[in-house]
């Protein structure tokens, strides 16, 4: 793109304060850029890409959100406009899950703790071709290794239980699979949240996704 030409920008956040923060942060910054929309689910994104196609040079995109991953955005996205930038802004992702994303042509991961002044540079060196990956990189040495090393104290019982959490089941259909009662399902979560050190079931279905259980 010409340098001077505006970086027209889709954002996909669910969050509301997320989304406020990071418009702030662009306008508060030297990049030159425009919002084009904003989406807060896959459904959303995939409809803002209908909408403007190619008029899109890069999609700042969450990993997790309400009907799906940054994944189903990815492949969409890539489908239909191969040539559009796509930066990870999460602080949910990591390990196989950020590996899988750079091997599925995303141009760079950002961690939701990033400082940030950091932001807008990030975002212009992406747009001028040059992947950035330093965080996914990190968490994939080392995050993953811990996540790893976690798995080996779950019993077949409690991976039984993070199966089923991934595929959506309630608490009362895990009870009936496992034939337990509901309250021993909700002892069982305690247990392995504190294994895993988690504390809520979307968080477990994280976990899940960094060490590969899930794609």
């Amino acid at each position: 793109m010409e340098e001077n030409q505006k970086i027209r920008i889709l954002i996909v956040e669910d969050q509301p304060i997320c989304r406020l923060g990071i418009r702030s942060t662009l306008q508060n910054s030297s990049l030159n850029h425009q919002i084009l929309a904003e989406a807060t689910t896959v459904a959303e994104a995939i409809k803002a890409l209908e909408d403007f196609g190619n008029e899109i040079d890069l999609i700042l995109l969450d990993y997790m959100l309400p009907d799906g991953t940054g994944m189903d955005v990815i492949q969409a996205a890539k489908q239909r406009y191969p040539d559009t930038k796509i930066v990870i802004f999460s602080g949910e992702a990591g390990g196989a899950t950020v590996k899988q994303l750079m091997e599925a042509g995303v141009n760079g991961f950002m961690s939701k703790s990033i400082n940030s002044d950091d932001i807008s540079p990030v975002l212009a060196s992406v747009m001028a071709g040059h992947d950035y990956n330093e965080e996914g990189t990190l968490r994939i040495g080392t995050d993953l290794k811990d996540d790893y090393e976690t798995m080996k104290t779950l019993t077949r019982r409690e991976m039984e239980l993070i199966s089923m959490c991934t595929n959506g089941l309630s608490t009362k259909q895990i009870a009936d699979e496992m034939c337990i009662t509901p309250h021993s399902v909700e002892n069982l979560k305690s247990s392995v949240f504190s294994k895993v050190g988690v504390k809520s079931t979307s968080e477990l279905i994280l976990f899940a996704f960094r060490v590969g259980l899930v794609s």
